[in-house]
């Protein structure tokens, strides 16, 4: 694991209950985990940006990553805040809207505006298709993240740090993660049951 995300997200894996162990791969140096010269022995790797699939394909253990498609060697994929969006979006019945505010997502060009939750607020967004779902995307300028589903008579709603939102959400990867390489909505109860467990708050109102 490289990266803030990552460092978050083994932090939010070591004080879950169903995990046993939580090890840096080396060579690094660790004052929160042990570091180990390999990978045998770990069920998972946990792992963020482009070159995380290569990197655990290296080692010979599943993966769960962020990234947006399915990968060789990835167990578990979108285990972001816009895979959390999505499986918002996938437990209701009718969502009309799927957004995300992120201070990672770019500052790009922008079709309409969304009223996030505050403190994040109204901004502009633009459509984005990941695993062939859109996503209305947004760029945070504070360092809030919202996470945003609206369906016929409620809304649905994550709103956090956004750097905390997005190591839980790495985190909570590993209770979706299968020998298929699925994408965490299709697991989206076991997926939101981790992240509430790991200390993001989900709100709805009608």
């Amino acid at each position: 694991m490289t990266g803030d995300t990552a460092v978050r997200s083994a932090h939010s894996l070591q004080a879950h209950p169903g995990i046993d162990e939580v090890v840096v791969i080396g060579p690094a140096k660790s004052k929160s985990f042990d570091v180990v010269g390999s990978a045998a022995g770990c069920d998972y790797l946990v792992g963020h940006g482009s070159s995380a699939p290569a990197l655990a394909r290296k080692h010979g253990v599943p993966l769960i990553w962020d990234g947006s498609g399915p990968e060789e060697g990835v167990a578990a994929w979108a285990a972001s805040p816009t895979g959390l969006a999505l499986s918002l979006a996938s437990r209701e019945p009718d969502p009309r809207l799927v957004a995300i505010a992120h201070p990672d997502i770019p500052d790009s060009h922008t079709t309409r505006t969304t009223r996030f939750p505050d403190p994040v607020g109204r901004l502009g967004v633009f459509d984005e298709a990941v695993g062939g779902k859109p996503v209305a995307m947004a760029h945070s300028p504070g360092d809030f993240a919202a996470c945003l589903v609206e369906a016929a008579n409620r809304r649905v709603a994550v709103v956090d740090h956004g750097g905390f939102l997005s190591g839980v959400a790495l985190a909570a990867g590993v209770a979706t993660a299968g020998v298929s390489g699925r994408p965490v909505w299709e697991e989206a109860l076991a997926y939101l049951e981790a992240v509430t467990e790991m200390g993001l708050v989900m709100a709805e109102s009608g």
